[in-house]
C-alpha cells in the first residue's frame, strides 16, 4: 500500500512540475498605487470583487495638460467631495474606464486588493501609474508629456495620444518591447518582460 501511495504522490508531483512549465505568465497583471491612502486604478480594472459605492463626474480643469499624478489628485478631491455629499465611504477609485469614474468598496478587505489588469494599445500592455507584477527590464526612457505641443499650439495631447506617441516612438526606435509605463516615474518607459 505504501508503494502505491508513493507512486501516486510521485506522479502527482511530476504532473504539477510539468504543468508549471506550461502555464504562461499573465503580463497584464499590475499593482495599483495608493494616493492619500486610497488605491487608484487608472485605465485598469481591479481583479478582486468590489461593489460600486457611488459614481462621480470628474471635471478636471485643463486635464490634457496634466500629468497622471495631477489627474489622480484632482480625481480624489472630486471623489472625496462626492463621498461627503452622499455620506459614503470608499476604498478605491477607478478612473478612465467609463463615462463616470467609480468609487468602490472591496467585498473582501483581507485580500491583496492592489492587483489589477491593464489593457493593450496597438498590441502593447499599457501601465498607467501602476507597476507590472511580472519581472521586466527597461528598454528605453522617453518623455511624452506634450509640453512642447502646449507651448507651440496652445493645446495638449490627450492621455491616449500621449500613450500612442510613447508606443510609436519606441517602435520607430526599433526596440523590442512588450509594454509601456506612463506616469509612474520621472520618465515614460518602454519595457520588455523577462
Amino acid at each position: 500500500m505504501r508503494k502505491s501511495t508513493l507512486k501516486i504522490l510521485s506522479a502527482t508531483s511530476l504532473i504539477t512540475i510539468l504543468s508549471f512549465g506550461l502555464i504562461q505568465t499573465d503580463y497584464s497583471l499590475a499593482r495599483a498605487n495608493k494616493t492619500n491612502n486610497k488605491l487608484v486604478f487608472f485605465l485598469s480594472e481591479p481583479i478582486n470583487e468590489y461593489e460600486v459605492a457611488f459614481t462621480f463626474r470628474n471635471p478636471i480643469a485643463n486635464m490634457d495638460c496634466l500629468a497622471p499624478q495631477q489627474i489622480i489628485d484632482a480625481s480624489l478631491t472630486n471623489g472625496n467631495m462626492e463621498a461627503a455629499q452622499q455620506g459614503r465611504i470608499y476604498d478605491a477609485i477607478i478612473l478612465g474606464t467609463a463615462e463616470r469614474d467609480l468609487a468602490i468598496i472591496w467585498k473582501d478587505k483581507s485580500k491583496d486588493n492592489t492587483l489589477c489588469r491593464v489593457k493593450r494599445t496597438e498590441g502593447k500592455y499599457v501601465f498607467v501609474d501602476c507597476e507590472p507584477v511580472a519581472n521586466y527590464s527597461i528598454v528605453d526612457k522617453y518623455n511624452v508629456s506634450g509640453v512642447g505641443q502646449q507651448l507651440l499650439l496652445g493645446t495638449c495631447p490627450t492621455l491616449q495620444q500621449k500613450i500612442d506617441k510613447l508606443i510609436k516612438k519606441s517602435t520607430k526606435d526599433k526596440h523590442e518591447f512588450d509594454a509601456v509605463m506612463y506616469g509612474s516615474s520621472t520618465n515614460d518607459l518602454a519595457i520588455k518582460f523577462k
